[in-house]
């Protein structure tokens, strides 16, 4: 990977990535223009064909590409950014030894009663975990609508920056704070992917905005 100055992200020794998107609607769009913004690179894939993302990668720029889901598997970091139920169409062994970012949210209504979730045997992300067996994977980028983050992004102190809630693999987590950190937002470790479902669409932490303090206060509730 190659390093960038500081005087572009005003970030020190910030290393370039290059991420992948399965899928292409406005959750990836917003991250994906945060990401290229921090200086990385994206390629963004969906299951309706390649042609409709095409004015997407134009809004986004020279950063950003369109690809099957094979060269979005072969990208440093994935970020699982479509309907909850849609990933247990894909394929099992596709992430196998990747870091994987799960963006998702469980609603039942819309996709569909699996009882391990409902009864909290089982945090969302670790059925995504049991799917894809060989990834890395941490639950981040789920609780604040996604229309508002370049809005709530901050170049200030970090005690005053949003903080957003991550769980999950060790290494995976320290990459995507580093990630959620050159965004303008602060990252906060809730601990292992079991612990995710404190901040899971059926908490009071989903919706919710606040900085690290205020995160830690509504946690403690």
């Amino acid at each position: 990977m190659t390093v960038i100055s500081k005087t572009f992200l005003k970030i020190p020794e910030v290393f370039l990535m290059e991420i992948g998107f399965i899928g292409g609607g406005h959750v990836a769009q917003v991250l994906a223009s945060l990401f290229i913004n921090a200086g990385h690179s994206v390629v963004l894939t969906n299951k309706h064909g390649l042609d409709r993302l095409k004015p997407v990668i134009q809004r986004l720029g020279a950063r950003a590409e369109a690809g099957n889901l094979a060269e979005v598997a072969r990208q440093e970091l994935i970020v699982l950014a479509l309907p909850y139920k849609a990933i247990f169409e894909l394929d099992q062994t596709l992430f196998n030894g990747k870091a994987v970012v799960d963006a998702t949210n469980y609603f039942p209504h819309r996709d569909g009663e699996f009882e391990q979730l409902t009864s909290h045997q089982l945090a969302s992300s670790e059925l995504v975990a049991h799917h894809f067996k060989g990834a890395k994977i941490v639950k981040a980028f789920n609780t604040i609508p996604v229309a508002n983050l370049e809005n709530l992004a901050r170049n200030v102190s970090d005690d005053k920056r949003i903080a957003l809630p991550i769980a999950g693999d060790s290494q995976v987590k320290a990459t995507v704070s580093d990630l959620i950190k050159q965004i303008g937002f602060t990252p906060y470790n809730v601990g292992d992917l079991k612990d995710s479902l404190k901040f899971q669409a059926d908490t009071p932490l989903f919706l919710f905005s606040g900085n690290r303090n205020e995160l830690t206060a509504k946690f403690a509730k």
